[in-house]
């Protein structure tokens, strides 16, 4: 996984994304049982989450897509330097 390699999306984008690739957002809320995204369009996602991340709100943050069923289940993980993060956000 190159972290240097990601991409800059928006709520369109994100939809379409592919196994391994990884994208930046801004995590605007954190709740039990969601998270809310800011992709760099200004546009926000409400995703489930089944754990709370070990991220912060206002904190910008690399995520990779672990699994993207294209029927509406979208797997994220979150990059950290000390390791990654998982968490399942379902559209």
């Amino acid at each position: 996984m190159d972290i240097n390699n990601y991409k800059v999306i928006g709520t369109r984008r994100f939809y379409a994304l592919q196994e391994g690739d990884i994208f930046r957002a801004t995590i605007k809320d954190i709740r039990p049982g969601e998270v809310t995204l800011r992709f760099s369009d200004g546009e926000t996602y409400v995703a489930r989450s089944l754990v709370i991340p070990s991220a912060h709100i206002g904190e910008e943050c690399l995520f990779y897509v672990k699994e993207n069923d294209m029927n509406g289940r979208i797997i994220l993980g979150i990059v950290k330097e000390r390791g990654k993060y998982s968490f399942d956000m379902r559209v």
